[in-house]
């Protein structure tokens, strides 16, 4: 199972001329020496997606209280940079020896727009447009890294790009496609949430664009200076139970829209604090969001929110000058300059 997030990064220079396509480049670490890096592509660890208030607004729609936006539910999730394919390369590599870590975390509003029941239930919904993406960078070293079961550090650290605004309705659906409930957490290292069940469920969404309103980047990170960036989320598919990734108890829902972004200092809107066993185990003293999924998470059960996997990859590229058109504009430059000295002389 995958989401996939593709990065349209568009600049333009002489729109009579043509255009050639170049990776994105991007220094790893900022201002320390060693981490630039010019890459097609990122990829994102597996992670955690959040349907919070998923189950109560399928409800309202089934009951027709979807006025007052009684049919909304946000999407949280976050996710930590782990490899990238240099420019001209198939191949990824991995970030292991550079100065920290790059992060993500995104929120964004969508609305349920069917329902159907029967054996395997389905639900229907699709993007309001609302919604933003922070990437962070958080030094090797710190007190508080990404940890994937807290939820904990992938808002710490220093703000180095926000992207605010998503596309407008962009269809998705998900579906339980087995109600017999299983364990969560199924991952490699052992169960992390006791008994903690979830029903068996698949989905997926239509491309999903961040950025569409504005954007804002540290330059100090994001060394391509394209006029235009963009990140769509593409293939976007959400899958249970956990396999690939612990289930994260915390999620951060805090947006620093009025920090500017290259600030530093930033603390972790999730504690570090995990309990081994369900949801509702969990420290309530936590800052961050913590899901309430009930006995049994999935699909249209009686509780509130659904947590499910889901991971991301992000093509990046941008778009330059052709050499062979800016070898035209210079030679029409030059033409240009020498037909006004023949004027001048004449």
């Amino acid at each position: 199972m995958r989401k996939t997030l593709t990065a349209a990064l568009i600049g333009a220079a002489f729109a009579f001329g043509g255009q050639a396509h170049a990776g994105l480049t991007l220094d790893l670490n900022g201002a320390a020496a060693g981490g630039v890096i010019t890459a097609d592509a990122l990829d994102w660890a597996p992670t955690s997606f959040l349907a919070q208030g998923g189950n109560r607004a399928i409800r309202n729609f089934q009951n027709g209280a979807c006025a007052n936006n009684g049919c909304n539910f946000e999407v949280l999730t976050h996710a930590k940079l782990t490899a990238y394919a240099p420019t001209g390369s198939n191949s990824f590599i991995g970030l292991s020896g550079f100065g920290g870590e790059i992060t993500m975390v995104a929120r964004y509003t969508e609305t349920v727009i069917g329902a159907v029941g029967g054996l395997f239930p389905t639900a229907q919904f699709q993007s309001t447009g609302a919604g933003y993406l922070e990437f962070y960078f958080n030094p090797t070293g710190s007190a508080t890294p990404a940890n994937d079961l807290t939820g904990s550090g992938f808002n710490a650290g220093r703000l180095i790009g926000r992207l605010e605004g998503v596309t407008v309705g962009a269809f998705g659906s998900f579906t339980n496609t087995n109600l017999n409930p299983v364990l969560l957490d199924q991952t490699a290292d052992g169960n992390q949430y006791g008994t903690q069940q979830t029903i068996r469920g698949s989905g997926s969404q239509d491309s999903l664009r961040a950025g569409t309103t504005s954007v804002f980047l540290d330059p100090l990170f994001f060394l391509t200076a394209f006029s235009d960036f963009r990140i769509n989320y593409e293939n976007i598919s959400i899958g249970l139970p956990f396999s690939s990734v612990n289930p994260s108890d915390c999620f951060n829902n805090v947006a620093r829209t009025n920090a500017q972004v290259g600030t530093s200092g930033f603390a972790s809107t999730c504690n570090t604090t995990h309990v081994n066993g369900a949801y509702s185990m969990q420290n309530a003293g936590d800052p961050g969001y913590l899901p309430v999924v009930g006995a049994i998470n999935g699909l249209g059960l009686a509780s509130d929110d659904f947590v499910a996997q889901t991971d991301y990859n992000s093509s990046v590229r941008g778009t330059v000058p052709e050499p062979g058109s800016l070898a035209l504009v210079g030679l029409a430059l030059a033409s240009l300059g020498f037909a006004a000295t023949r004027r001048r002389r004449g």
